[in-house]
């Protein structure tokens, strides 16, 4: 009986050191928009069928051609499709199983420059988290000229802030032809914590070949040392624990 209440007490220390560490508390994968018929400003966002939602400074497109005035050959456009070819002719032929949000970068030569991606609402306490999220070059196929690189601001802000707080400074200079890259870090958010927005700006004011796709945006908390001592010291005690069981059964049937 009670080597079950320190198997059971071990147990609890496991699961409060996993609350500790909370792991993924923002994910965006862009898919289960739902995406207007029209061109156009989108001030007030759109919003996914799983509650996601984000904004843009950018204008919508719809990207139902490759050229002419639905595709995305305009500067501060995006729309959310599965191939860049789909929706601009000089633009990578690379078809993606799921949706994901492309970006004709804006050329308006503004501090801070226009934000490409601003996420919903995201609670957070004091502590460090980690980001990650990926990158595709999207200009060009061999048919258009060489791409200058996006040059991408990742931030968040709290609403009241006068300013964003930048996270991460990313120059794209992979070439279109090489796919995703993942771009990751930390980051350390003091007191009080609260709600944040998560956003990323292009900082290039260049017009050809600025274009890029971003995905799978993540965020997560990091363990504080405390809740790792106690997860291996858990893992230590109940291995001790079964080491001593096994060994009293061995003996037992000897």
């Amino acid at each position: 009986m009670k080597k079950i209440f320190a198997v059971a007490a071990i147990a609890a220390g496991l699961s409060a050191a996993g609350a500790a560490s909370a792991g993924t508390i923002f994910s965006e994968d862009f898919s289960g928009y739902s995406l207007p018929s029209t061109n156009g400003a989108m001030s007030s966002g759109v919003s996914s069928t799983s509650g996601d939602s984000f904004t843009t400074a950018y204008s919508y497109r719809t990207g139902t051609s490759n050229t002419g005035p639905n595709s995305m050959y305009d500067e501060g456009t995006w729309t959310i499709g599965t191939n860049p070819f789909a929706v601009h002719s000089l633009w990578v032929n690379l078809p993606s199983s799921n949706p994901f949000l492309m970006l004709n970068g804006a050329t308006t030569d503004t501090v801070p420059p226009p934000a490409a991606y601003i996420s919903n609402a995201i609670s957070v306490a004091p502590g460090e988290y980690s980001y990650s999220y990926q990158l595709l070059n999207l200009c060009c196929n061999s048919d258009g000229p060489p791409g200058t690189p996006s040059v991408l601001q990742l931030w968040y802000y709290a609403p009241g802030a006068s300013t964003p707080t930048n996270i991460d400074f990313t120059i794209n200079t992979t070439p279109a032809a090489n796919g995703w890259q993942t771009v990751s870090g930390t980051f350390d958010i003091a007191e009080p914590g609260g709600t944040i927005h998560l956003g990323l700006s292009d900082d290039s004011s260049i017009a050809s070949g600025n274009d890029f796709g971003v995905d799978n945006i993540r965020l997560a908390s990091v363990p504080e040392p405390a809740a790792w001592s106690l997860m291996i010291l858990g893992f230590g005690g109940l291995g001790a624990v079964l080491r001593r069981r096994r060994g009293q059964v061995a003996i037992a049937t000897a």
